[in-house]
């Protein structure tokens, strides 16, 4: 498939006007201090900043005590995790940068013996990626790379395109110092840009992944980081590529309402976390007795009123 792919963002008129800012506590907070906003900031001084972001805050919704968890846990990079951080490397920051930090492992090469320990020294801290087999890590990051810059928003040959990826926001929130860093932002057109590699495009089960992992809170955080910083509406859309071939790319914006639930979740754990932080306290949730029944897809065996048979003793 060649060319470019032109998005039409205009807002579906069969929808009511709908502006985020127009709630007071909701987005606009009126604890906020002060925002600061960092361009091309190196992802290792972000993580060292000071804040809390978006992964481990809704961690607090279970409990205060799974976000201290969180904290200490490191969590270990699955393989399509790495290849999302590849991708997020080659299409966010370029290929300079890309060419800098990744490189292919030589097809055949085994990496545990002699010659594959010499070579692994001598690439340096890069990070390996492999070819061939099941996943194809290297041929599905430029697969997937090459598909998103065929959509406008992604082109790296407009001007300002890397300046304008992944933008740290560092805000002040009832003494609660929040950060975030957006994947992309197009601000003149109001829009706040998430890339998300995947599975699948299909709605229904992107919609799950959307539940499952918290993606609504995502996209209320980073909504609310754009709009403090830039003094405007933001709307957000996630772009969802497969990463397998031919590496479809689709489309997913928050709706209105859906962005209103991620607001009240983020002002709940926001609220939640001030209080903990100036109490000490961070408690697990109580155990309740819960009444179990089953699903509605289990099969019965029958009633109680009904004989039982001899012979299956």
């Amino acid at each position: 498939m060649g060319g470019k792919y032109l998005i039409d963002v205009e807002v579906d008129c069969n929808q009511p006007e709908f502006d985020y800012r127009i709630k007071p506590g909701i987005l606009k907070s009126k604890y906020l201090v002060d925002v600061e906003i960092a361009y091309n900031q190196p992802e290792f001084d972000y993580r060292r900043a000071e804040g809390v972001n978006q992964s481990s805050l809704k961690k607090i919704l279970d409990s205060p005590a799974h976000y201290q968890a969180a904290l200490k846990n490191k969590v270990i990079p699955t393989p399509a995790m790495e290849m999302g951080t590849a991708l997020h490397c080659l299409s966010l920051d370029g290929r300079d940068k890309f060419d800098n930090s990744y490189i292919m492992k030589p097809d055949g090469l085994n990496l545990a013996t002699k010659a594959g320990k010499e070579w692994k020294a001598s690439v340096g801290r890069k990070k390996v990626l492999s070819t061939g087999g099941k996943d194809d890590p290297w041929g599905s990051v430029q697969g997937m790379a090459a598909e998103l810059a065929k959509l406008a928003w992604f082109d790296p040959s407009q001007a300002d395109y890397i300046k304008h990826n992944e933008v740290s926001v560092y805000w002040d929130d009832r003494g609660v110092s929040c950060k975030a860093r957006l994947d992309r932002l197009m601000i003149e057109e109001g829009l706040v840009l998430d890339l998300k590699t995947t599975d699948s495009v299909e709605p229904e089960t992107f919609m799950k992944k959307v539940v499952n992992l918290g993606y609504d809170f995502q996209a209320a955080y980073y909504t609310r980081a754009a709009m403090e910083a830039y003094d405007k509406p933001f709307r957000f859309i996630f772009v969802a590529v497969e990463r397998k071939a031919p590496f479809t790319v689709d489309l997913f914006e928050v709706s209105p309402g859906m962005m209103h639930e991620g607001f009240y979740k983020v002002e709940k754990a926001l609220d939640l976390y001030a209080k903990c932080s100036e109490s000490g306290e961070w408690p697990i949730k109580e155990p309740v007795i819960r009444q179990l029944e089953y699903p509605s897809w289990y099969k019965s065996y029958g009633t109680m009123e009904e004989p039982l048979d001899e012979d299956i003793f």
